[in-house]
């Protein structure tokens, strides 16, 4: 696990890996049934009568928790950076048009996160889990301001909330946001390193070894037996921030400096 100095690093922009206070809600079956790592989220239960043809209801669990922001930096901002190109468009200076798409409230008004969890009440084994070897989880630290205590990313629970009901807690590093992004990467994709014939069958040749730099790890290098090498996935770059909102993005923000 990275350490609190590595893992947080404060910045008042909205990015990719902001830990927020927010609401959290599933869609769950009739019997209730809550992971051990979500029963403290799945704290309210709501059950709408006749929501399906055939009469059954839906029900929906929710609760308030810590999460983590798991939307790319460049969708966070895309409607406001859109609507700015347009007064720009207009005849309007950047810096006015900044304050007035930033007046806009019902701009990028949604996001993704994925809750907070206890990791000794994960499967899997905790150690491996907090070494970051489990798919689907990033190992978070101890923030040093009690922030937030070791804990894990659950990233196979995800939920779109409004970022007008969120509070920012903090925030994390470029580096922590790589593994972030790796993680994210790994559960969706590619699961393993370990490509296999599928690979070959489409390039001709063998493969000799799979490459996954220690860092750089959204970087695959695939090594041919012809001395070739592929590059599979190049890392996803982080947006130039002077060109994006710089506050006012959440309802409201905690001082988790870091």
């Amino acid at each position: 696990m990275m350490s609190p100095h590595e893992f947080y690093e404060w910045h008042d922009e909205p990015r990719q890996g902001d830990i927020v206070l927010c609401g959290v809600s599933r869609i769950i079956a009739d019997d209730r049934r809550s992971p051990p790592q979500w029963e403290s989220l799945d704290a309210h239960f709501l059950e709408i009568d006749d929501a399906w043809d055939a009469g059954h209801s839906l029900d929906v669990a929710a609760g308030i928790g810590l999460a983590m922001v798991v939307t790319h930096d460049c969708q966070l901002d895309k409607e406001w950076n859109q609507r700015v190109r347009e007064l720009k468009r207009g005849g309007m200076t950047r810096e006015r048009a900044e304050l007035e798409a930033a007046s806009d409230v019902s701009l990028d008004r949604t996001l993704v996160v994925s809750p907070l969890v206890d990791p000794s009440e994960l499967r899997g084994g905790h150690k491996n889990l907090l070494a970051g070897k489990v798919i689907g989880y990033l190992p978070v630290p101890a923030h040093s301001d009690n922030l937030v205590g070791d804990c894990a990313v659950d990233l196979t629970y995800r939920c779109t909330i409004d970022r007008l009901d969120v509070a920012k807690i903090a925030s994390i590093s470029e580096t922590a946001r790589k593994r972030l992004r790796y993680a994210l990467i790994q559960l969706d994709a590619l699961r393993t390193a370990d490509l296999g014939f599928e690979v070959e069958a489409v390039v001709g040749r063998t493969i000799q070894r799979v490459e996954v730099p220690a860092r750089d790890p959204l970087t695959v290098r695939i090594h041919l037996d012809d001395g070739n090498v592929i590059q599979l996935l190049q890392q996803p770059g982080t947006p130039d921030q002077e060109t994006g909102r710089t506050g006012e993005f959440f309802s409201s923000e905690g001082s988790g400096h870091a």
